[in-house]
């Protein structure tokens, strides 16, 4: 097979002449022909196929299309802890201790004064004439406490204060008798309390002086109507320092030495007036045995009739006889404490 100006040219075995053709007889084709009219069509067909091939698609990258994810944040509402109150156990007030219906009370009581003698001297109150005491009859009632010591013994102030007095008492009268006291200072107190300091042979401060607790002050002396050398201490609570009725017992006020506490014996009778009564105290830890006596009359404004201060601690019996026989009490002492006793119906 040839290709010659764009047709295709297939030799055969004899082509006819024209003497054939114009014979008028018919000539008898090959059968070969007929197949070959086929084969050029089929490749007719072929061509124009080929011709109107079908446009293959130009291919397109492939873009990868990315979606950014959308987050929805959901907010779940934390609630805050409900916390429900719960109410206050109910608090019980403590109810005071009255000494009036048990045996003794226990109380932090406000001791506000330190002695007025400082170790080694001796800062002991002497028991043979207490406060409110009269030594069984033999001298006047006292009004205060007495330290025996030696001419010229430091004295100190009990507490924090003001001098309002510092002379001696020859015209400005703190008793019913004129320079009973001598040498003497005053310091006045919080809470209208003052202390005394008498019988002084020298004094070291002015009036106007302000003290703080355990200054210098004096010197232990007999002066006025002082029968030996010793300190004579009171204290007075009340508008005015120059009334000797307003004095109260210092051992309910010097605060307790390491150790000890004090004792307040109360005795109620129906009297207007006191009338002494001789008390025996006795320790359980050693059997020491103490000898006191109530306040006499002229004290029946104090609430209580006997104080005791520096007593160690521990156990003790309260014994006195009245007109119905023997009372008698036991009680505890505890460290920088008062023990409070109360008699009814003391006859």
């Amino acid at each position: 097979m040839s290709l010659r100006g764009g047709h295709l040219l297939f030799p055969t075995k004899q082509s006819p002449n024209c003497k054939e053709i114009a014979s008028g007889k018919k000539q008898e084709r090959p059968r070969n022909d007929i197949y070959l009219i086929k084969i050029i069509y089929v490749l007719f067909l072929f061509s124009l196929t080929a011709c109107n091939a079908p446009i293959q698609p130009t291919p397109v990258e492939a873009t990868s299309t990315f979606t950014i994810p959308t987050f929805t944040q959901t907010f779940t509402p934390t609630l805050e802890p409900t916390f429900t109150p719960i109410p206050p156990s109910p608090t019980t007030t403590p109810i005071p201790c009255n000494p009036l219906i048990t045996d003794y009370c226990i109380s932090n009581w406000n001791f506000l004064f330190q002695r007025p003698i400082f170790p080694p001297d001796n800062d002991s109150i002497d028991i043979s004439y207490p406060y409110a005491s009269t030594q069984n009859g033999r001298r006047d009632p006292h009004h205060g406490v007495e330290f025996q010591n030696e001419f010229g013994t430091p004295v100190y102030a009990t507490g924090d204060g003001e001098v309002v007095f510092a002379d001696t008492d020859k015209v400005t009268l703190f008793s019913q008798w004129s320079n009973f006291y001598g040498n003497l200072v005053v310091i006045k107190h919080e809470n209208d309390f003052y202390t005394l300091y008498a019988h002084l042979s020298a004094i070291l401060i002015k009036v106007g002086d302000v003290v703080n607790t355990g200054d210098l002050i004096g010197q232990v002396g007999q002066t006025g109507g002082a029968t030996g050398s010793h300190l004579h201490f009171e204290v007075r609570q009340g508008g005015d320092m120059y009334d000797r009725f307003s004095t109260q017992n210092p051992e309910l006020f010097f605060i307790p030495k390491n150790g000890t506490g004090a004792l307040s014996i109360t005795l109620n009778t129906p009297y207007e007036r006191n009338y002494e009564f001789s008390l025996v105290i006795t320790r359980f830890s050693d059997g020491f045995v103490m000898y006191v006596s109530s306040y006499t009359r002229g004290f029946e404004a104090n609430p209580e009739d006997a104080v005791l201060n520096n007593l160690p601690v521990g156990d003790y019996k309260i014994a006195f006889n009245d007109q119905t026989g023997l009372n008698e009490r036991i009680v505890r002492i505890e460290d920088g404490k008062l023990t409070e006793v109360v008699f009814e119906n003391v006859k």
